[in-house]
């Protein structure tokens, strides 16, 4: 990519994944972020070490931000 290409400093490229620690084994899960779904998403997901759900929230802000939060189900 050249200078020409490159985004403005202004612009942030969206995080396309995030991660939390599972509060059961302790691992970090890193999750893709899918932004087409939305910004305020919920949804379950089990923990791919120990398979205890976790109900994930995902909010995206206008810059690009990730905010991921993970609770025991």
């Amino acid at each position: 990519m050249n200078d020409d290409e490159r985004p403005s400093d202004g612009a942030r490229d969206l995080d396309d994944q995030s991660s939390y620690v599972c509060r059961s084994c302790g691992e970090e899960i890193v999750v893709p972020i899918d932004p087409l779904a939305g910004a305020d998403q919920e949804y379950v997901e089990d923990c791919p070490v120990c398979c205890r759900p976790h109900v994930l929230r995902v909010r995206i802000s206008r810059d690009g931000r990730v905010d991921l939060t993970a609770e025991a189900e």
